[in-house]
Parts: structure tokens; sequence; C-alpha cells
């Protein structure tokens, strides 16, 4: 039987190369975003190349719409095995103090309480039948070094990475496992800011001295929700070209 797939932040980036790659490897996979033109072109693209998908518009801060989105996943595929929290925001940098509660909020909804909602509603699917399942949880290096200006973006996916490790222990023994990957400088449109301000100031990009490819990171999450993967659970994985492995390092040297 075809295993199914939910991919948060669809639309465009990481979501929609993961979608992508999970489709040719024989998942149906649902994509989710608030994007509604550009899931369904994905969606299609995925069903025009042989795959089975379907477009759900989907807001991450909206619990209900998580609710339906889980319930729109069974009825339409009978089960859910994979869900991969991709969904996420780079707010505008400004220093902690300028931050009002209302954006910290809003930043804190999208990348850590809605990613924990949905694994919980998603592992009570996947605990139907005992199958079991797995969750991805797409955070940053940001978890792992502070920036100046982004102090919800900061704690957010340093708490995603904790929630991670947290979640994996809680659901061992209902065979769900949950692991994260944490990208760097990727090219994408979220982080494009990072990418103009790295440019700006003339600061080195990584070890690898090159931008990533969102198909690089879907490469690494088709592996981790592959059998080949059945022994990784309650770890993050970077894909970073070493950056942070070379945090405080000279890297003109």
């Amino acid at each position: 039987m075809r295993r199914v797939a939910v991919v948060t932040g669809a639309s465009r980036g990481i979501g929609a190369a993961t979608a992508a790659r999970l489709a040719a490897d024989g998942y149906a996979v649902v994509l989710a975003a608030r994007s509604v033109d550009d899931l369904e072109t994905n969606a299609k693209q995925i069903e025009a190349d042989g795959g089975s998908a379907l477009a759900v518009a989907t807001d991450v801060t909206d619990l209900r719409a998580l609710d339906d989105l889980v319930a729109a996943t069974v009825d339409r595929f009978g089960r859910l095995d994979v869900l991969v929290n991709n969904a996420g925001v780079l707010p505008v940098a400004a220093r902690s103090d300028r931050i009002s509660v209302e954006d910290w909020r809003q930043t804190i909804d999208l990348n850590l309480t809605g990613p924990w909602y949905l694994a919980c509603r998603a592992k009570e699917a996947m605990d139907v039948g005992g199958a079991g399942g797995v969750v991805v949880n797409v955070t940053s290096t940001a978890a792992f070094f502070p920036s100046v200006g982004l102090s919800s973006y900061n704690a957010s996916k340093a708490a995603l990475t904790m929630l991670t490790r947290t979640l994996a222990l809680d659901w061992a023994r209902a065979r769900v496992r949950v692991v994260g990957v944490a990208p760097g400088k990727v090219d994408t449109v979220l982080v494009q800011p990072i990418l103009d301000w790295t440019e700006k100031k003339e600061l080195p990009l990584n070890p690898l001295g090159r931008i990533g490819q969102p198909n690089e990171v879907a490469d690494l999450i088709a592996f981790l929700v592959s059998e080949s993967a059945a022994y990784i659970t309650g770890t993050v994985i970077t894909v970073d070209g070493g950056e942070v492995a070379a945090s405080g390092a000279d890297l003109a040297r």
C-alpha cells in the first residue's frame, strides 16, 4: 500500500522540493500552505509526473485548520505515515526590545506551536492500525547560535529542536520516529534576506563556500523517512556546508 506524507510550507523552496522528492519515491503527498495557486501548480506537476497529490490550503497558525488537514489526508488516502513540518517564518530583523508582542507571538505560533500541534494530530492518525510513522521537523542552524535582531526566530527554532528530541522519547514505544533537519543558508525566498546581509557585509557563507539547494535538504528528508533510517530518532541533522561546525572559527584562513 502506498505510504502517505503531509508536507507543510509546500508551495515553494524546501517544502516544494520535498513534496516532489517524496512523490518520486512513491508516496501519496498532501501539500499544505497558505498559497493556494502555488500549491495547486505543484500538485498538478506531481500528478503529471505520475504521482498522487492533494493540495490543501492551510494556515499553520490556525489549529482548527490543522485538524482539517489531517482529516482531509485520512479521508482522501486512508492513512498518514509521514509528516514534514516545514512551514516557517523568518521575521524582519529587529532588536528584542523593539519586537511587538503580536510579532513575537506570530513567529512562535508558526515556527513552534503549529508544528507541535500538527505533530500531535498526525501521531494520532499514525496510531490507527499501529503501523507508526515519522515526523520530520525542519528547524534551522539558528537553533545553535544567536543572531542579532532575530531573537524570536532563534528562540522558536531552538525550541523546535528540543521539541523534536522530546517527542522522539514520548513516542518511541508507539513506533513513531521524530527527527529534525537544520538547514543553513539555502537558496530560498525565506533565507534571501540573510543571503543579502551576508553578501553586503562580505561575510563567509560556510566552509564549503556555497549556498545550499532545496533539493539537497529534500534528499536528506527522503532518507530520514525511509526504512534505511529506521534506527534514527531523536536527532537533528545539520545540512549547512559546515556552518555550525565552524561557528566561532576564522573562515578567512
